[in-house]
């Protein structure tokens, strides 16, 4: 941890002539330095020792440079031109670099430090960063941008940061052909389709036989029975009469289904007919009973 030199008598004692020197007390022989400056040379040595403290030392550098100018007093100049040596040994340094993906130098690219720009061209010198965590970013043209997150430590010279870059975003292997983007998910979608279809198709054909054949059975036991002497139950007509109506309901649907899911099979190999956005496919049977008979419709989009 950088800490700040406790002042020893010889400072203490330039640093009382400094006391002077601000009140107006000059030598003869020297210009009296002017009191604007003498301001700005001390609140120079002031926040250079704040900063230093604080790990940023390259604030501190720039304000140890500016304290010793010659235009500052003769104690501050000399304070701060001690302690600039000191801050340059503990301040770190990184060489940035960046490779093409044929492993080529970038000269031409940005780099970022925590956001605010480190340099635009890399040319191999090294830059002074203050020490601690860091996220460098390498931008380059016609490249993804790329970033490093990196830990400077106090002390390091010349820390070489060299990153590779990851060359123009991919392009689909369908791209320049024909061929939609959605034209696979459509197919599939209609082979789908055709599957669902089908099966409805089967299971309707299959009620179709059992509702038929137990209907005609019951009309049948009826003729047989009450219907000889005409004392059979309304109840008992009208469920012969709904069980025969949805056999032929049953029949229209599996008939309808299975047409559908033929046409769709066949035509789901192949196609490239652009769509605007590709949606599953949405079949759904609608079966309404009609007095003396039914309707059935399939109701959808493909």
């Amino acid at each position: 941890m950088l800490t700040s030199r406790p002042l020893s008598a010889p400072r203490l004692f330039s640093a009382a002539v400094f006391a002077v020197a601000a009140l107006g007390a000059t030598p003869s022989h020297a210009a009296p330095p002017d009191p604007a400056r003498k301001a700005q040379c001390a609140a120079a040595f002031e926040e250079g020792q704040e900063l230093e403290k604080a790990g940023r030392l390259v604030e501190a550098r720039g304000k140890f440079v500016s304290c010793s100018d010659e235009a500052c007093p003769a104690v501050v100049r000399d304070e701060c031109a001690t302690m600039l040596p000191r801050v340059e040994s503990s301040l770190p340094t990184i060489v940035p670099g960046l490779r093409d993906a044929q492993g080529n130098d970038v000269v031409a690219a940005e780099v970022t430090l925590d956001g605010a720009v480190l340099t635009k061209t890399l040319d191999g010198q090294p830059i002074a960063v203050n020490p601690g965590p860091h996220t460098l970013r390498f931008v380059a043209p016609n490249a993804a941008p790329v970033e490093r997150q990196v830990v400077i430590r106090v002390g390091e010279k010349n820390r070489v940061i060299t990153v590779d870059l990851e060359g123009p975003a991919k392009t689909s292997p369908d791209a320049g052909t024909d061929k939609p983007a959605d034209a696979g998910a459509s197919t599939s979608g209609k082979r789908v389709a055709s599957y669902v279809l089908g099966g409805l198709g089967v299971v309707s054909l299959g009620a179709f036989a059992y509702l038929g054949i137990t209907g005609k059975a019951d009309l049948a036991a009826l003729r047989d029975g009450c219907g000889r002497t005409q004392s059979c139950a309304e109840t008992d007509v009208d469920a012969v009469k709904t069980k025969l109506i949805l056999a032929d309901v049953s029949l229209g649907v599996g008939v309808v289904s299975l047409g559908v899911a033929t046409a769709l099979f066949f035509t789901s190999g192949g196609e490239k007919k652009p769509a605007t956005a590709a949606r599953a496919p949405f079949v759904r049977p609608v079966v309404a009973p009609l007095p003396g008979g039914g309707a059935a419709m399939l109701i959808g989009t493909f």
